[in-house]
């Protein structure tokens, strides 16, 4: 494992020496996928635009989060999108953004009403799938709920509504109608219920990166968002994200 880890870093080294940086990012459908052999989504058009408006080449790899989160950490000229920015990784990275608000909302089967008012009444009505390795999971854990299942993935935890093994799921409203789609779920099978955070999307660079080199992307993203084509971005892959 640890020759495979080595061998890892050596490669990634090896694409950043061919670009100005290098940016990894996690499978996320709408923000970042595999579509064919290209990686594409809302955050992959953000982040070529930045590298173009700021003069960078860059190295586009996806592989998961928290190995990614460690690459960073760990590697110069390195930068991981898109993130939740938190206390404990503030002081890790260098931060652009943000990039996009995401809420992370309750969701339950669509043939149950009146949906839930709270937590809690969730958690007396039945079971709360949510993935162990999603930031939200530490906080409903928080929530000393009776019927929490930490589950492996979100596809599996999909496959579990899907089949009508948990009675509630946990999403951000982004996402929600593509990761219903990998179980071959219609999304109009969720039903929103409540909202449960709201937090703001980043790209995290390694300390290692120029802070001058960050700093240019920041102004690149102002301008970005000044002159439209952050919106632009936007409608393009968030448009038919599922409705509340």
């Amino acid at each position: 494992m640890k020759r495979i880890a080595a061998c890892l870093l050596s490669l990634l080294a090896l694409a950043a020496n061919a670009a100005d940086l290098q940016l990894l990012t996690d499978n996320h459908p709408p923000l970042h996928f595999q579509q064919g052999d290209q990686l594409v989504g809302y955050g992959v058009d953000v982040v070529r635009a930045l590298a173009e408006q700021a003069g960078d080449r860059i190295s586009l790899q996806q592989v998961p989060l928290l190995r990614a989160l460690r690459t960073a950490s760990e590697t110069p000229n390195t930068g991981v999108f898109t993130v939740l920015r938190t206390d404990e990784r503030d002081e890790r990275y260098q931060w652009v953004g943000p990039l996009i608000e995401v809420e992370t909302a309750l969701y339950g089967h669509a043939y149950n009403q009146p949906p839930v008012r709270s937590l809690q009444e969730a958690d007396q009505a039945g079971r709360i799938s949510v993935p162990r390795k999603w930031l939200i999971y530490s906080y409903l854990q928080q929530q000393n709920l009776k019927n929490l299942d930490g589950v492996e993935t979100p596809e599996q935890m999909m496959r579990l509504f899907s089949l009508g093994r948990t009675d509630f799921v946990v999403s951000d409203t982004l996402s929600t109608a593509a990761l219903a789609r990998t179980q071959g779920m219609e999304p109009q099978r969720l039903q929103y219920q409540i909202p449960l955070t709201h937090q703001d999307t980043y790209i995290a660079f390694s300390l290692q990166t120029d802070p001058q080199q960050v700093a240019r992307w920041q102004k690149a993203l102002e301008t970005l968002r000044a002159d439209g084509r952050l919106e632009q971005i936007r409608k393009r892959w968030l448009m038919n994200s599922l409705p509340r």
